[in-house]
């Protein structure tokens, strides 16, 4: 289980197993994140099964279902929403955890330098490059609606 930080709240990682979930609880998170949508493939775990031993363990379980590449204004407000609003620290995860890099990254662009998000999200594995101009155009319009 290979487990990345993204920033002070939020790390990322591939799909977890079943037995992941213990681990993940006794390392301390308290919020899982899955950017998968269920059934998205055959060799897919259970997501219902993994929901509900992190609930046992007393983690948090929020499904904000993504497919690769098509993240709509809801799906990125919904990811900064439970970064804002869940125990922390969080995981988020989906098949490689390229989606929830992706996800974070137009969640913070706003907020954060986009050179810094990259540098983030590169250390934790996940190219931010394709998306470089698309986040400056996020941030730009986001941080004008914000004002």
């Amino acid at each position: 289980m290979d487990i990345k930080p993204l920033d002070e709240r939020l790390s990322v990682m591939a799909q977890p197993s079943y037995e992941d979930i213990d681990t993940l609880a006794k390392e301390g998170y308290r919020t899982i994140i899955s950017n998968r949508p269920r059934g998205e493939t055959e060799d897919q775990p259970d997501m219902q099964a993994l929901k509900e031993k992190a609930e046992s363990l007393g983690m948090v379980w929020r499904e904000i279902p993504v497919k690769p590449g098509e993240y709509s204004q809801q799906d990125i407000d919904a990811f900064s929403e439970v970064l804002q609003s869940s125990p922390e620290p969080i995981v988020g995860f989906c098949r490689t955890g390229k989606r929830v890099s992706h996800l974070w990254a137009y969640s913070q662009a706003p907020e954060c330098p986009i050179m810094d998000l990259m540098k983030a999200s590169q250390a934790a594995g996940h190219d931010l490059d394709p998306l470089k101009d698309d986040l400056h155009r996020y941030a730009e319009q986001n941080s004008l609606s914000r004002r």
